[in-house]
């Protein structure tokens, strides 16, 4: 168990060293950096987006992904089903 373990770890060691000397060889010899997975960029600090309620249920949905009113009205809905039905007293839809 004892020579598994350390084959292993030998293996691992192996496969850092060949990681770390083809990206040198890549930066020195193609003059390229290594290539690395996009990273994605995370929300700026302070960034607030303001949240409207919906007219047809009232739930606060982000300004960005408010859908407004069909005929240029001043509401806004946050799905095309609260639109549809449209503002009114007997309008709320119940949201889980």
């Amino acid at each position: 168990m004892t020579r598994i373990l350390g084959i292993l770890l030998l293996l691992v060691i192996l496969r850092l060293a060949v990681k770390s000397f083809s990206a040198q060889f890549r930066i020195s010899v193609l003059g390229a950096p290594p290539q690395r997975r996009p990273v994605a960029e995370a929300p700026k600090q302070g960034a607030t987006e303001t949240l409207l309620p919906c007219a047809a249920c009232g739930v606060y949905v982000p300004a960005t992904r408010a859908l407004k009113a069909a005929g240029g009205g001043a509401e806004v809905f946050c799905s095309e089903e609260c639109r549809t039905r449209g503002a009114g007293p007997g309008a709320s839809i119940p949201h889980a």
